[in-house]
């Protein structure tokens, strides 16, 4: 049976997008995304399940930094709908918990409880959010329905996210490229420029456009390390193992840093509504 690190504890929306797709394996729930790359770096476990990316919010910056920092390979991806409900013991609450995507996709809805001095406090994931409510009433938390079942909460207000279209992208991950090759997949690219110049990010597009490769997706991202020092995070049409995509690469690690993080396909679960 194959072990997948997940976010936890239970009820966590990469616990549910893992029983969709995993029913039968072991899940290993970790505590934070971090863990979940180490772990698989590491060769705990053979894959895992990481959120990368909301509609809301935009990426998550540590699930980016996780990549590069373990070199693990992206084998699917999955976009995944996303309905938040409010749960506590008490409707009598002093503090609301959640994960910081979560907190900034209800910020509307917060807002209401700000004015009343019922602030929202960071977690580790959702579902850790509600197993700490469900140890204290005078917390309540922001999460999936799943989880407030999960840790016997009352769920005192559902589908809070500022949008209904709501949607979150999660990566599975391992350590052995994809041997993916329809021509539908796509692949992720991280660049780190070695020296900021006039031009830069034209030069980098520009290949991608003579190579004929469509960019889904491109995002700036602070490397931590001093700044006005940037990653560039990307997602192309196509296969690391194209020719044309080859050749790009070629060219762009002559006067960059370039870390691939495989290729896969997309999976859209947008018809599944869980709320």
């Amino acid at each position: 049976m194959t072990k997948i690190a997940i976010l936890g504890p239970k009820g966590s929306y990469c616990h549910i997008i893992a029983e969709m797709n995993f029913p039968k394996n072991e899940f290993i729930f970790c505590n934070t995304i971090e863990d979940i790359f180490r772990i698989v770096s590491s060769k705990e476990v053979e894959q895992g399940i990481s959120p990368i990316e909301n509609m809301l919010q935009g990426t998550v910056r540590e699930a980016i930094f996780a990549l590069k920092k373990y070199k693990v390979k992206i084998n699917a991806l999955y976009h995944l709908p996303v309905h938040h409900c409010l749960a506590s013991l008490s409707p009598n609450f002093k503090k609301i918990l959640s994960h910081s995507q979560a907190i900034g996709q209800c910020s509307s809805f917060l807002e209401t409880y700000r004015k009343r001095g019922i602030l929202a406090e960071e977690t580790s994931s959702t579902s850790k959010a509600m197993e700490i409510a469900s140890k204290d009433k005078d917390y309540a938390a922001i999460g999936s329905s799943l989880a407030a079942k999960e840790f016997n909460l009352t769920v005192l207000k559902t589908s809070i996210e500022d949008n209904h279209d709501n949607l979150t992208s999660f990566v599975l991950i391992s350590n052995k490229e994809n041997p993916t090759n329809k021509s539908d997949s796509r692949s992720a690219i991280l660049i780190h420029p070695l020296k900021d110049r006039p031009g830069l990010l034209y030069e980098i597009l520009a290949i991608f456009k003579i190579k004929d490769i469509n960019l889904t997706k491109i995002e700036s991202i602070p490397s931590g390390k001093k700044i006005g020092d940037y990653l560039f995070f990307m997602e192309i049409e196509g296969n690391l193992q194209d020719d044309n995509v080859i050749s790009a690469l070629e060219f762009l690690r002559s006067i960059h840093e370039v870390y691939p993080f495989g290729s896969y396909e997309v999976k859209d679960f947008s018809g599944y509504d869980r709320k």
